[in-house]
């Protein structure tokens, strides 16, 4: 049982020097926060600001109040002499306060400055106030000694309830108030004096443990509201998000109605055509005219050809979407492959009014490339323009090498043009500019996705530069890692 004994205040010690410990790290915390505390200091300054704007008033008015009750034991200069020893500082710290209310706080830095401030500067006036304990002090008057720890216990209680927000302001309200109540008490060689000093210890420790159970309950209030505000900010941005995110789905659903339409529109076309022609064919409608069925098989194999490209199209975008494209690359010579693509086009070109123009620059280098790939980039960009290009136009293929050496080609026209608005989406599956409007022709608007798809599959970028009524020109850009320098297919 000795043994016992021995060891139960060990608890109680060990919990009381943790609590000491945490009320040091606060006192510290709410002078010289850390970056993940700032916020915390911050809030605790402006709550404590809040609840004491008017203090220095108040406090300059009951310093004058104060002086005044005492005018029975102390004379008139002692008494006017504390009395503007506090006003002056307490009226000073008010001016202050309502300056600096008007100056924003952000980073942490400035954050220190004004704890440290507030706290050094109110610990000035506290310090003014609490002088009441030596300078009003009437020797061998227990009245005047019964007024002075009465004012200054009322003093104490409020600073614990106003200040427990800021514990360093806390902290030397309260070290303050003991030295002023305890220590004139304590040293006096009156058994009433003793009596007060003991009781005003008393009242002491009972006040700091009531400011650091303050502290808990403010703290605990702050983080919560804290929490609390970031929740608001969260479920703000969250909307915000869900809202783009709506918008983004309307706005899919509505460019996916409009690629079903064209789709049909652009599927039926060759369809009814094979259909209608192979039955023609197949009922021998024109008897023996060999050359009239030979034109409508013609026919029919344009149209499967449109037929399969549209396919074609539609599983090269899946295969760029679903990350499964893969490029067979080899030697590929720029200049002929574009002069392949004028070629193949230059008929549509003359049907559709328009001039095709091929600008290819001097020893264009070849290119280690997927072939196929490149030859859907330029036929989907020169099928754009020639189909958004009013008769009298010009469709012209380029390629050249830029500045920094890179490899740069596409297609220029003198079309419809593309609204800057609507420039953004142009690249996107389905999208389209204010080609749709302005032509009876839509396509299925997958033509600019795929050309941005295999020019990024190429490690390579698209640009696009338009203007209403402007033209447009569409320019691909193929690194300089993907060039063969002449000399090496001399060689080859």
């Amino acid at each position: 049982m000795s043994a016992l004994s021995e060891h139960r205040p060990l608890p109680a010690l060990g919990a009381l020097r943790q609590a000491v410990a945490s009320s040091v790290a606060e006192i510290r915390r709410s002078i010289w926060p850390s970056a993940e505390d700032c916020w915390l200091t911050l809030a605790e300054l402006q709550l404590t600001r809040r609840v004491t704007r008017y203090g220095g008033l108040v406090l300059a008015v009951a310093a004058f109040a104060l002086a005044e009750a005492s005018a029975d034991w102390i004379d008139w200069n002692a008494r006017m002499s504390w009395w503007l020893a506090v006003a002056v500082p307490a009226l000073v710290l008010h001016a202050t306060g309502v300056r600096l209310e008007r100056q924003p706080v952000d980073t942490l830095a400035e954050i220190r400055a004004r704890a440290s401030w507030q706290v050094s500067f109110s610990a000035i006036v506290m310090l003014c106030w609490c002088s009441m304990g030596l300078w009003l002090r009437a020797p061998n008057s227990p009245e005047n000694h019964m007024l002075l720890a009465t004012v200054l216990s009322a003093s104490l209680a409020a600073s614990v309830s106003i200040g427990a927000a800021q514990p360093a302001g806390c902290a030397i309200a309260i070290l303050l108030h003991a030295l002023f109540l305890i220590g004139p008490q304590l040293f006096s060689s009156s058994k009433i004096d003793h009596t007060l000093a003991w009781a005003t210890s008393a009242f002491v420790v009972i006040m700091s443990i009531q400011a650091v159970a303050l502290h808990k309950s403010v703290k605990r209030m702050l983080t919560l509201e804290h929490e609390r505000a970031d929740l608001v900010e969260n479920l703000r941005l969250a909307k915000q998000e869900s809202d783009r995110e709506r918008l983004r789905a309307v706005v899919a659903g509505r460019t996916k109605s409009q690629f079903l339409s064209n789709m049909n529109h652009e599927l039926r076309t060759p369809m009814n055509a094979i259909l209608g022609f192979s039955e023609l064919i197949t009922q021998k409608a024109f008897g023996g005219a060999v050359d009239k069925y030979a034109e409508y098989a013609e026919i029919i194999h344009q149209s499967g050809r449109n037929l399969l490209r549209l396919i074609d199209d539609m599983l090269d975008l899946a295969k760029i979407e679903g990350g499964r494209l893969s490029l067979r690359e080899s030697d590929v010579d720029m200049a002929r492959l574009l002069a392949e693509i004028h070629d193949e086009n230059e008929r549509k070109a003359g049907i559709a009014q328009l001039s095709l123009v091929k600008k290819v620059a001097n020893g264009l280098p070849h290119v280690e490339a997927d072939e196929r790939a490149l030859r859907q980039i330029l036929a989907n960009l020169v099928s754009n323009a020639l189909k958004f290009t009013p008769p009298g136009g010009c469709v012209t293929l380029f390629a050249q090498l830029e500045a920094d050496g890179r490899l740069a080609f596409g297609v220029d026209d003198t079309g419809i043009g593309i609204a800057e608005e609507d420039q953004v989406q142009v690249f996107e599956r389905f999208g389209g500019g204010r080609h749709d409007v302005a032509s009876m022709d839509k396509g299925t608007g997958l033509g600019l996705a795929i050309v941005k798809g295999f020019a990024e599959a190429h490690d390579g970028e698209v640009h696009l530069e338009s203007g209403l009524g402007a033209g447009t020109r569409v320019t691909v850009i193929l690194p300089v890692e993907r060039l063969k320098p002449r000399s090496t297919r001399q060689s080859a």
